[in-house]
C-alpha cells in the first residue's frame, strides 16, 4: 500500500509573497467559504494574508473605510497552515 507523504505546508512555502490566493479552510461557517488575499508573510506555522477591504455600507453617514478615502487597507487574516485544505492561486 502506498504512502502519501504530501505536506501542504511544503507547497506554501514555495509561493511567493504579493501573490493572491484563495485559502481553503477546515473551519465551518464563513470560514470554509475561502480567504483570497495577498501573501504578506509565511512562518513555520501561520501563513498571513491581506484581505481587500470590504466597502462601508452606503448612506451611513460617518462610514470608516469607504473605498477611494485613503483608509483602507485591508485585514490580516492569520491562518495556521494545519487549517488549510488547498490553495488556488489567482492570476490577475
Amino acid at each position: 500500500m502506498a504512502t502519501n507523504n504530501f505536506n501542504i505546508a511544503d507547497s506554501i512555502r514555495q509561493l511567493h509573497l504579493g501573490e493572491v490566493v484563495t485559502v481553503f479552510t477546515s473551519a465551518g461557517g464563513t470560514g470554509g467559504g475561502g480567504y483570497t488575499g495577498a501573501i504578506v508573510g509565511i512562518d513555520s506555522n501561520n501563513l498571513y494574508l491581506l484581505l481587500a477591504p470590504a466597502s462601508a455600507p452606503s448612506g451611513v453617514t460617518g462610514a470608516f473605510g469607504t473605498a477611494g478615502s485613503g483608509t483602507t487597507f485591508g485585514a490580516l487574516a492569520t491562518i495556521p497552515l494545519s487549517q488549510i485544505t488547498a490553495i488556488v492561486q489567482n492570476d490577475l
